[in-house]
């Protein structure tokens, strides 16, 4: 039994028991959501995705977690670091970057001066050679180039 108002009415109306299934079901999945909060990002071993540019304006935020980040990559002595652009990297932007320190999985090849995907653990304390960079990209564990699909309004690759 249960009820319910319409025009102002109550109505009591018998339903045979399937409201206490409802019921059920309805706590079981507040309790589920409330013990198990898992999101895409939350899950173990999947990295949040993050701009560049968010992660270094809010560095407290992604502070000690593992994230997915693009940018354009150096991989020079004294200038192993992740900036936001190529002119940021050539002219050694350090505020418009993050220093990055690979994991043992990392597999650097050819990725110097490139625009990457890389997962790490971002830390908002380090800030690689002599202090200048936004913050640490520490443990990297995927490295990937990104693909050039335009060159100006020029298509250079054909999407699936």
């Amino acid at each position: 039994m249960f009820f319910y108002y319409t025009k102002g009415i109550a109505v009591i109306k018998r339903d045979g028991g399937k409201m206490k299934s409802w019921r059920l079901i309805t706590g079981a999945l507040a309790l589920a959501a409330i013990f198990c909060p898992a999101t895409s990002s939350a899950l173990e071993g999947q990295p949040t995705s993050v701009s560049l540019i968010r992660l270094i304006a809010n560095p407290g935020e992604y502070d000690g977690k593992f994230v997915r980040v693009e940018g354009y990559l150096h991989n020079k002595f004294e200038d192993s670091a992740l900036y936001i652009s190529k002119d940021d990297a050539d002219y050694l932007i350090g505020q418009n970057g993050i220093w990055v320190s690979y994991g043992e999985k990392a597999a650097v090849g050819r990725t110097d001066c490139k625009p990457v995907l890389l997962e790490g653990v971002f830390n908002r304390s380090g800030h690689g050679h002599m202090g200048m960079f936004a913050g640490e990209l520490k443990s990297v564990s995927r490295i990937m180039e990104l693909t050039r699909w335009y060159d100006g309004n020029t298509e250079l690759k054909k999407g699936k």
